[in-house]
């Protein structure tokens, strides 16, 4: 972790134990060290992974601790290289966290990292989102969602695991809200949802926030 992350860190409020970092120096040194054949991230963000992708996944620690009791169990849909899940597991060692992912050998790296940073608090399903978790009829405390495609077909998918009350965290950039979307208001209605939150934030180096959707199910 450079001096930059660091900072942003810090400005985000939020403190990382000694092994939390830990965990998150395995997580992207096994990283690296696979996706010469798995083609986790691109090769072009390696030199920033922890700016792109590690802290970027990591914006939604202060929220989700601000908005959920310790205890919560959360699911990652299509966790893919980790992202946000193993990174916020680490940080965030009072949750629970279900990685659920539909690629086989993604599953496999997940279940393989979160073993060697010793997170005790994850674990990986190979299930497609709307398949839950661990069990038939799971619900879950809040869902995360970083890059799975377009928000009006994964949004559905996403509250309708979530209990009563629950949220889903969806990353969005700032050119993805500068236009109208009926099409995601129109999915909203439809699941029972509503937006509760924007949450904006920036990354090291760059000039436009990324934002932080936060929806709530409303039943």
């Amino acid at each position: 972790m450079n001096d930059a992350v660091a900072g942003t860190l810090a400005a985000w409020g939020l403190s990382l134990a000694e092994e939390s970092l830990r965990k998150l120096e395995i997580f992207s040194a096994g990283l690296i060290e696979k996706n010469a054949v798995q083609n986790l991230v691109s090769k072009n963000d390696e030199p920033q992974l922890w700016e792109r992708h590690i802290l970027d996944s990591l914006a939604a620690a202060a929220l989700l601790r601000r908005r959920l009791r310790p205890g919560a169990l959360i699911a990652d849909a299509g966790s893919g290289a980790g992202f946000p899940g193993l990174a916020l597991a680490a940080a965030l060692e009072e949750f629970n966290f279900e990685l659920l992912d539909s690629r086989e050998r993604r599953c496999d790296f997940l279940s393989e990292t979160a073993a060697a940073m010793g997170a005790r608090n994850v674990a990986v399903f190979h299930r497609r989102v709307g398949e839950g978790g661990s069990g038939t009829g799971r619900r879950y405390a809040a869902v995360t969602e970083r890059a799975m495609g377009q928000l009006e077909n994964i949004l559905p998918q996403c509250l309708n695991i979530l209990a009563a009350g629950g949220l889903f965290l969806a990353w969005q950039s700032a050119a993805q809200l500068a236009r109208p979307r009926p099409a995601v208001d129109a999915a909203l209605r439809k699941a029972g949802g509503e937006l509760s939150e924007t949450f904006p934030y920036r990354l090291p180096g760059e000039t436009e926030d990324r934002h932080l959707l936060v929806f709530t199910k409303r039943k």
